[in-house]
Parts: C-alpha cells; structure tokens; sequence
C-alpha cells in the first residue's frame, strides 16, 4: 500500500511539475535550428559611433541633436557576394508609406563572415522625436528590425 500511495505522490507531483500551477497559460516558445549554413547575424547594435570597426556608445535611445544613428551587424555564414539593404523608418511615416532612407550596398565575403554598418545622418531640423525602426534585408530576404527611441 505504501509503494502504491508513493506512486501516486510522484506521478501527481510530476503532473504539477510539468503542467504548472495555473490554468492559465502566459507564454510559450518555439525553439528552430537555422538552417546549416543559413545566413546569420551573429551580433548586432544600434550606436552613436564606429570606432575601429565596433559600435561604440551601444544604446536604443538617442536624442533629436545626435549627429549620426549607426547600425552594426556581425554577420556569420555569407561566404560570396550578398546584398544588403536597410530601410530607415521615423515616426511620420505610416507602415505603407516609403522609408525615411532607404540604401542597398553589396559585399563579398571570402571567408563567410562580415561586419557591415549603416548610418543616418541628422536632418537640419533634428531627428524627430519618437520611435522608430530599421529593418535588415539580405538578398531580399527580411533578416530583422531594430527599434530605438529619439527624445
């Protein structure tokens, strides 16, 4: 009888365990294995500078008066010729409309990895305050955005 109930115990604290204390659910997640030498970013950051080829002054909020807003990327599995475009995104814009700036460049790796960088320059005016955001694209593909903050 005591091997039975000690059975019992362990399976209704496994169930616990495994299915948590609450009805209801507040998450999930999914885990993916890229592709075998799928194109990656490997690091990424959105800076106030370059310095030597690293962002320097890593941040998400800049102000109306910075100068310049960079965005650096490591990028790991490119072996060979890649284009890149990045499309710069400010508050004004609505999602249909066209970017705030928009640039392609293209780059040949010969060992697979990379380390791009893409800036804006500030306007006259200042950057308008708000958010906004940048996305990376790879020979067409969607890679990412990035969300940072103007005060």
């Amino acid at each position: 009888m005591t091997q039975k109930m000690y059975r019992i115990l362990i399976l209704l604290l496994a169930g616990y365990a495994l299915g948590g204390c609450s009805e209801q659910e507040s998450g999930g997640g999914i885990m993916v294995n890229p592709a075998r030498g799928e194109p990656i970013v490997i690091d990424a950051a959105l800076a106030i500078t370059i310095n030597e080829d690293r962002p320097d002054g890593i941040t998400n909020f800049f102000y109306d008066s910075s100068e310049q807003i960079y965005l650096w990327l490591y990028w790991a599995n490119v072996k060979g010729r890649h284009k890149m475009k990045i499309r710069w995104f400010s508050p004004d814009e609505d999602s249909d409309a066209p970017p705030y700036r928009e640039e392609v460049r293209e780059f040949n790796s010969p060992n697979g990895d990379q380390i791009t960088w893409f800036y804006i320059n500030r306007p006259l005016s200042g950057f308008t305050e708000g958010e906004w955001f940048v996305e990376v694209f790879l020979d067409d593909l969607f890679e990412r955005s990035y969300v940072f903050d103007i005060r």
